[in-house]
């Protein structure tokens, strides 16, 4: 007959747990290992935690930040991979949009830097994303293939290919071949 009042006790302690542990989940909400990734206004001031959790291959020259927009610069070399460069330039706006509540315009600028001087890199793709172009594409399943990736681009976005990328980009096709 002792074991009725220890199933009874373990019954208490167990449920007391459960909902001391659930209690504790509401109130470190806003603790970083506690949060859900819901959206939230981007600024100046959370616009590092925001770009330092999108999978980049290129390195980021610069950011600016609006209250609607914001435009990214990032730096390529001769021996960077376009697939590389396009993934890049798909990756920021739909990390950017699904991230945030206030932003609805994303400028990506690619600058070639392989001459060694940065602040003289010249433009080898642009992109200008808005929000609700973005979104027109969100019913499918996401493009997985370079090729897939590039006609999604061109169809969402306005993009710009400078004649340096063309040729940078058809002479890398035609090596393949």
């Amino acid at each position: 007959m002792n074991w009725i009042p220890r199933l009874v006790v373990m019954t208490l302690l167990s449920a007391g747990l459960a909902i001391s542990l659930s209690y504790l989940l509401k109130l470190d909400e806003d603790a970083a290992a506690f949060r859900m990734n819901k959206p939230v206004q981007v600024t100046e001031a959370n616009i590092v935690d925001v770009v330092s959790r999108m999978p980049l291959h290129l390195r980021i020259r610069s950011v600016e930040v609006s209250r609607t927009y914001v435009a990214i610069d990032l730096i390529a070399v001769t021996t960077t991979d376009a697939g590389d460069t396009i993934r890049d330039v798909y990756e920021i706006p739909r990390s950017l949009f699904a991230a945030s509540t206030n932003i609805n315009q994303v400028f990506v600028r690619v600058l070639d830097a392989s001459r060694g001087q940065e602040s003289g890199a010249q433009l080898l793709v642009a992109a200008d994303a808005r929000r609700d172009k973005a979104a027109e594409g969100e019913e499918g399943l996401r493009p997985v293939g370079v090729e897939e990736i590039q006609a999604y681009l061109d169809s969402h976005y306005r993009m710009t290919y400078t004649p340096v990328w063309k040729e940078r980009h058809l002479k890398s096709k035609n090596e393949k071949l």
